[in-house]
This record gives structure tokens, C-alpha cells and sequence, in this order.
């Protein structure tokens, strides 16, 4: 049973990502049991939500708990901190439900004025400075904006704004992760956001699957990339699904290709030779098709083993993992210089439909013979005549009766 499992007693890092909504669902289910059953973990929660300060906020915003009731508990708010929890009235958005959370910065689910369902993300700018951090998400911001129109696989930023010592802005938000609905019109009360990487943990994805949704994404990163933007935060967290479509997220770390040296990212999708150009979303992207055709073999990227159960008929999969070599290559005059260069390399192993058709087609070696143009007239007039020769007949017989 969960709630004899006493590690968990004592795993504040568990703890903490269950209290964030950052494990999968079989986890979270476990845990649900054992925290209900266990006055040591409900404990340790309420010690983390008491000392916290996020957590502090998120309970003052959802209502578990006063302001005041906040400063009571544990070390007392700072200035900045109060100011904070003070002004945290955002106009025309109504907070719903906390979707994710950082060291700077928290992500809701909120429903503005006409009803539709956001994500709002909100950055501490005071914590930031205070941690000596530039806030590189305002200029990613500002340059994603002024340069990126809507597309399809890309994630649409609605409204950015300003609000004491916060930055925020609203952007979409993700599908329901438990059940896959779309969120816009309507919010689960147990809602997750649905992204790549949750798929990813519950659930083996077909190879025609995982390659529909690499072209997805490297479609609008081909547009981040034809605006001179490039990611470099590419990984399957950051790939949430809106009405069941993917689209690139965070876009925090979006850079100008000038200003794309600074070496920032995941360091697991992030080439060897931390060129944060182009390729290195490219890069990132071949990571993505690897994993999600041949699971988590980090010592095997980019070298996709034939030995993987892979089943389509639709794809040319040696040409795939040619593709997905390049992709990852080490150095970065070795990969595509851009995310166009990949994505027609991909659809180009797309297998025809009359190939395969053919290829799967047995000739008959047995000749067949040709049929004269007439034939098919002369075969109906022989089935009319016993019909003809019987009215003849029958007419004959009506006249000698009379």
C-alpha cells in the first residue's frame, strides 16, 4: 500500500514536485492515497507551503489562505514580497488554478472577461535582481511579438503587462493532460497541462505519430527561424498541445541568431559543441524525433539502432534515421542550418501511397488475353436473342388463335 511506504516521509524533492504537479499521473495517484493517510507528509507540506514564499502567494490567491494568515506562518514577507501578494489583482483575468511554477516566476490558468481559459505567466522582476539574474524573458518578449505572426505551432501570446514589481503576459493554454480535452471554453477541476513530455511518460507514441509531430514543430520553428529568432530551449516539456495540435512553448530563452552565443538551455538537448545558433534547435529537434522513436537512449543519440520495433508503412525509416544522424550531428557545420532544411528532408521520406501499393502488389506471371473492342456488344446481343427468339414466338401463336 502507498501509505506504508515511509521514503516518501522524508523526500521533500518528491514532495515538492507532487505539490508542483510535475509527476505523471500513476505517481500523483499514489501519492493522492498516501499524503490522505500519512500526518508525516501532510506535515511536510504544510511546513513547505508555510516557508515558501510561491507557495505562500498560491495559497493567498486561491483563497487556503489569508494574507495575513501568510505572514503569520514561518519567516516574515519582505518588502518586495508584500507589495507582491498586495497587488496581484491582475484586471479582466480571474486566476482558476495554478498550471506550473519556477524560481522566479508561476504559470495559472485563469479565464478573462468574455470566458475563454488562458495560461498567465507571471515573473518576480525583485526576486530576479535580487538573485543577480537578467530577466531574459522581456526582450524574448518583446523580440517574439514584434516578429512572430500567428502560426499554427507556435504559442500565441495574447496580452503582456506590467503590474508592480511583475512582468506577465497570457498566452494559451495547454489541452487537460488527464483526459485531452481542449481547455478554452471549458477547465477540468483537476486540471494539468498537457505537453510532450507527459505523453512521453504514460504512453509508448506510434512512429507514424512522432513523426507527424516533429514536422508540426519544426513548421513553426521554421518560422521562428525565417524571422532570424532562434529557441534554444527546445525539449519535450516545453511542446504543449492546444486542441490536440503542438505548438513551442516557453519562450523565455528566444534570442535574435546575433545574440544567440550566450550558452543557455537543457543541457541533455543542447549539441556538444554549444553552438546556440539554428542548428542548435535543429539539434534539439532531431533529440525529440530520436526519443520519441527509440525511447530515453542518451548514450545511443543520434545513432538510431535498427534493432527498435519501429511498424509503418509509412515512412522510409532508414532514410528517417539518416535524418535524424544529421540532425544531431556533433559539429555545427554538420547539421541543417536551419529548421527548413530538416523539415524537407523529413517529409521527403514520406512514403507515396502508389509506391507502397505497388511494392506490396504480387505481378500474375500468367499471360492475359486481350479482348477484341466489339466483344462486349456481341456478349449482350447473344444473351438477348433467347428473350427476341420468344416474343417472335409468341406473337405468332396470338395470331393463329385469332
Amino acid at each position: 500500500m502507498a501509505s506504508s511506504n515511509p521514503t516518501w516521509c522524508s523526500d521533500r524533492a518528491l514532495l515538492r514536485r507532487y505539490e508542483a504537479g510535475e509527476l505523471a499521473d500513476t505517481e500523483t495517484d499514489i501519492l493522492d492515497e498516501h499524503v490522505m493517510a500519512c500526518p508525516a507528509c501532510e506535515a511536510l507540506l504544510e511546513e513547505f507551503r508555510s516557508t515558501d514564499l510561491t507557495s505562500r502567494l498560491i495559497r493567498s490567491a486561491v483563497g487556503e489562505q489569508s494574507f495575513e494568515d501568510a505572514t503569520e506562518k514561518g519567516s516574515p514577507l519582505s518588502a518586495d514580497e508584500v507589495s507582491t501578494v498586495a497587488e496581484w489583482q491582475i484586471a479582466d483575468y480571474e486566476r482558476v488554478r495554478l498550471s506550473g511554477e519556477g524560481a522566479f516566476g508561476t504559470v495559472w490558468a485563469v479565464r478573462d472577461r468574455v470566458g475563454l481559459y488562458r495560461a498567465l505567466k507571471v515573473l518576480n522582476l525583485s526576486r530576479l535582481r535580487a538573485a543577480n539574474v537578467r530577466c531574459r524573458e522581456s526582450t524574448a518578449l518583446e523580440a517574439y511579438c514584434r516578429n512572430v505572426s500567428k502560426h499554427w505551432n507556435l504559442v500565441e501570446i495574447f496580452h503582456v503587462g506590467m503590474l508592480g514589481q511583475s512582468l506577465y503576459y497570457t498566452m494559451d493554454l495547454a489541452d487537460d493532460d488527464r483526459t485531452g480535452r481542449a481547455t478554452r471554453m471549458k477547465l477540468p477541476a483537476q486540471y494539468r497541462p498537457m505537453t510532450l513530455q507527459s505523453v512521453m511518460r504514460r504512453e509508448v507514441i506510434s512512429a507514424d505519430t512522432a513523426i507527424e509531430i516533429v514536422i508540426r514543430l519544426l513548421r513553426g520553428l521554421e518560422k521562428l527561424h525565417a524571422v532570424g529568432l532562434v529557441h534554444r530551449d527546445i525539449k519535450p516539456a516545453n511542446v504543449i498541445f492546444v486542441e490536440r495540435n503542438p505548438k513551442l512553448a516557453d519562450i523565455g530563452m528566444i534570442t535574435t541568431e546575433t545574440a544567440s552565443a550566450s550558452v543557455v538551455g537543457t543541457p541533455e538537448y543542447m549539441p556538444p559543441d554549444a553552438c546556440m545558433d539554428p542548428t542548435a534547435d535543429v539539434y534539439a529537434m532531431g533529440r525529440i524525433l530520436f526519443e520519441l522513436l527509440a525511447g530515453k537512449e542518451a548514450n545511443r543519440f543520434p545513432e538510431l539502432s535498427p534493432h527498435v520495433h519501429i511498424s509503418t508503412d509509412n515512412w522510409m525509416m532508414t532514410e528517417v534515421a539518416r535524418v535524424i544522424a544529421k540532425a544531431g550531428a556533433k559539429k555545427a557545420e554538420d547539421r541543417y542550418t536551419t529548421a527548413s532544411g530538416m523539415l524537407k528532408a523529413l517529409e521527403s521520406c514520406r512514403e507515396l501511397p502508389l509506391l507502397v501499393q505497388l511494392s506490396n502488389s504480387t505481378p500474375d506471371p500468367t499471360p492475359q488475353k486481350t479482348n477484341h473492342p466489339m466483344m462486349p456488344i456481341a456478349i449482350a446481343l447473344m444473351k438477348a436473342i433467347p428473350w427476341t427468339a420468344g416474343v417472335v414466338l409468341a406473337y405468332k401463336l396470338i395470331c393463329r388463335l385469332l
